[in-house]
């Protein structure tokens, strides 16, 4: 063992998950041998809403990588239609322990690269066009024997101390943990496309990311979010498990939402790029903490199960991580690595727990039009009440108590009543 390379971490999947956790571990200790490998060859096209909110920001803040976000244009609203073409417009609320306000759209062929070259400038190794394969334990060397085929499918095998599965949401690290994948009605399925479109600034009258939940996809929603110039990227998602139920098309559904954007005057240009994808929500999340082994990301299901958002809560987990174990490689107690493996997942469930079951109990909620719209038409007078919503989408908010109590409030008393005793902070599209 003593002639082989041996890595302190090596990290399966060089996406935002991936890429954070090699930048916080290197950051933490420049001194750990770090390796960080992908089947793809960067830069490369992932499917995605490409939105990224104050959560991804302040990730990127920490260690001072905020500079790929220069030159980016800012989004500074959301539009969210229900049925019967109910309506509401609101700028993005200033969100708790955050210091920006705003989301950026950014295709994830360029985030995603961006993000891997700030990795491998802190000089970490990374492995491109390399397939993981799986990991036999070493026990008397306290390592991992990990197994991968190279671009000219030889077969090797390297060995580290710690290994990451950051590889999404078909995680080939997760599969050889035995880990089942998460059943239909804790996964989503979306296809995203890309248009030109230029007068969809002019019709919206500003950059908003424009929500439509309930309609085109049904007990689902559909999205366009502007990106620089004239790109906008829209697409459709739903539960799969009701998407099997009511046997849907994903692609004809993407085609009824362009008419609906059509109808509300968006010139559509170039459709391209189709894709479709499946979303493993963090209502059902796997085990995190193994033994020499971790998961972040999709490949541990930390999908919102509301907004179908995820590069936050892999790029904190990444973190957490790295700041759980970074002073764990070199211990002269064989089993700190694994303990604080474990704090890892505890401090993930502690900070998000809460959050993530709201946003499942939110989505089921949803999931009725009846409660969309009402929930639209109380959003439209309410401000508190279209904070809380988008605080869901982009940040860590919760249900607490008294705000299931307001909510309830809110959803039994008379319209007419709670417009008289609100003053709107949104206005109707």
């Amino acid at each position: 063992m003593n002639n082989k390379e041996i890595f302190d971490v090596l990290i399966v999947g060089a996406g935002p998950s991936g890429s954070n956790t090699a930048i916080s571990y290197k950051n933490l200790n420049p001194d750990l041998k770090v390796g960080i490998m992908d089947k793809a060859v960067f830069p490369r096209d992932k499917s995605c809403g490409d939105a990224i909110g104050p959560g991804v920001i302040n990730a990127l803040k920490r260690f001072n990588n905020e500079h790929i976000l220069d030159d980016e244009p800012e989004v500074i609203s959301t539009s969210l239609f229900g049925p019967d073409n109910i309506g509401i417009q609101n700028y993005i609320p200033k969100v708790k322990n955050k210091d920006d306000s705003v989301v950026y759209v950014i295709p994830r062929y360029e985030l995603d690269n961006r993000i891997f070259n700030i990795a491998k400038d802190l000089d970490v190794t990374s492995l491109e066009d390399t397939r993981y394969i799986n990991y036999e334990n070493i026990e008397d060397e306290k390592v991992l024997k990990v197994e991968i085929e190279t671009s000219s499918k030889e077969k090797k095998f390297i060995f580290t101390k710690l290994l990451v599965g950051a590889d999404g949401a078909n995680s080939r690290v997760r599969k050889s943990l035995n880990l089942k994948q998460n059943s239909d009605l804790h996964k989503a399925i979306a296809i995203r496309a890309y248009i030109n479109s230029p007068n969809y600034l002019e019709i919206f009258k500003e950059r908003t990311l424009m929500f439509e939940i309930n309609v085109s996809a049904l007990k689902g929603y559909a999205w366009a979010f502007p990106s620089k110039d004239d790109l906008i990227n829209i697409g459709i998602g739903m539960p799969l498990n009701l998407f099997k139920k009511d046997d849907m098309d994903i692609n004809k559904m993407l085609d009824s939402f362009i008419t609906t954007l059509e109808s509300k005057g968006v010139v559509v240009n170039n459709l391209r790029m189709e894709k479709s994808y499946m979303l493993p929500f963090a209502s059902s999340r796997p085990k995190l903490s193994h033994d020499k082994i971790a998961l972040v990301g999709d490949a541990g299901s930390m999908i919102n199960p509301m907004s179908g958002e995820g590069i936050f809560y892999g790029m904190e987990a990444g973190y957490l991580l790295a700041k759980e174990t970074f002073s764990s490689f070199n211990s002269e107690n064989e089993n700190e690595l694994n303990q604080n493996i474990k704090k890892y997942e505890k401090k993930l469930n502690q900070r998000f727990g809460k959050h993530f079951l709201s946003c499942t109990l939110a989505r089921f909620i949803l999931q009725s039009p009846f409660m969309t719209k009402r929930l639209l038409k109380i959003a439209s007078v309410d401000k508190n009440t279209i904070n809380f919503v988008v605080e869901l989408l982009f940040d860590e908010a919760r249900l607490t108590f008294k705000e299931t109590f307001l909510l309830t409030f809110k959803f039994i008393l008379p319209f007419k009543t709670l417009k008289f005793f609100s003053k709107s902070p949104t206005f109707s599209l």
